[in-house]
């Protein structure tokens, strides 16, 4: 009877410590999700302040040309700026789900929210990652093109070209993100 009764208490003992080890595991993701999602936000409002106040000043003939070259005069720098916005906007729409799921212990929804969000994270890190790259690709032709003498130009390009490897941080912290999400559901 005491041997029966030991190794019902082991196998219990056993089946606490596992119950113990995923509920640590889960908390322990859901902080990592909840810091990624700040940090990519953070990366993301760095990456649009960026974009948005870079401007090269040039000399100009007459009154009615404008003396600014800023990223409204360049579509693929538009698509920048966009993309940085829309990543924000998405950022601050999840982020609360996110501090929910640490402070409360419990995802919102059931399987299928869960699985709804990692899919909306996929998608947005592929835009953010497009935005990225259609910066840093025009900015290197442009860059190809003109001699690097240190004129407002290069620092101009130099800042599109920050401005794009936040983003592109910002989507690494989105697929660690989802590589996460996607552990949990296993």
């Amino acid at each position: 009877m005491q041997a029966s009764t030991s190794i019902k208490i082991q196998r219990t003992g056993h089946l606490v410590s596992r119950v113990c080890e995923e509920m640590a595991s889960s908390r322990a993701q859901a902080v990592a999700t909840l810091l990624l999602r700040v940090l990519a936000l953070l990366l993301l409002i760095a990456s649009l302040i960026i974009i948005a106040v870079n401007k090269v000043y040039t000399p100009f003939l007459k009154v009615e040309d404008p003396p600014n070259f800023t990223f409204r005069d360049v579509y693929a720098y538009r698509y920048v700026l966009s993309v940085a916005v829309i990543g924000c906007a998405y950022t601050l729409l999840v982020l609360p789900f996110a501090a929910i799921h640490v402070a409360q212990g419990k995802r919102i929804g059931r399987s299928g929210a869960t699985t709804f969000i990692i899919f909306t994270d996929v998608l947005f890190s592929v835009l953010i990652a497009t935005g990225a790259a259609a910066g840093l690709g025009l900015t290197v032709e442009f860059q190809r093109s003109q001699p690097h003498d240190g004129s407002d130009a290069d620092n101009f390009y130099n800042l599109v070209d920050t401005s794009c490897g936040l983003m592109l941080a910002a989507t690494v912290c989105m697929v660690i993100i989802v590589m996460i999400s996607v552990n949990s559901l296993t």
